[in-house]
């Protein structure tokens, strides 16, 4: 099991910030080599993701559900992929706290176990592509909330708790 963790400052509250992490188009465009997000269901989601960790670039078929959504405080998901030859499994959870400014302060921490091939590059290659990764992510969502660009909560905010990836 691997695990990542870091937070993330916005100037814009976390109401509003609700909506763009919970807002399928929107995710799509911020995640790096993601082709796609299609909404399956009020809690479940499904995409295309390519990521590359040195010379392994697999595309991954994902599958997420979101199992706790505590708006606009908490989101808690689970996402497994398959790639030829590679696959992955992770929880990760985040917490939108507002400062005193009325800006917000986000917390995240994930877990993942990886197989395969990507796996066979270790924890410290895993690490710096999930952080370039993460990074990349929350800035081009803080830049769409900047540009004003239109988001909209599409995720249940009382999801099934007890849905997983095997049903």
């Amino acid at each position: 099991m691997i695990e990542f963790s870091g937070d993330f400052e916005s100037e814009h509250p976390p109401a509003e910030l609700w909506h763009y992490f919970t807002d399928p188009g929107i995710l799509a465009q911020c995640a790096p080599g993601c082709d796609h997000i299609e909404q399956e269901s009020d809690s479940e989601l499904s995409a295309t993701v390519s990521v590359g960790v040195g010379s392994v670039k697999p595309t991954f078929d994902v599958d997420m559900v979101v199992v706790e959504a505590d708006r606009p405080h908490k989101l808690v998901m689970n996402a497994g992929g398959d790639a030829s030859r590679n696959s992955f499994e992770a929880v990760a959870e985040m917490t939108l706290e507002e400062r005193e400014d009325g800006g917000t302060h986000a917390t995240w921490h994930a877990e993942t176990a990886v197989s395969g091939l990507i796996a066979s590059l270790g924890q410290r290659a895993l690490g710096s592509v999930a952080d370039r990764l993460v990074s990349n992510f929350f800035a081009d969502l803080e830049a769409l909330a900047d540009e004003g660009v239109p988001a909209e909560s599409k995720i249940s905010e009382k999801p099934d708790a007890a849905a997983s990836l095997d049903e």
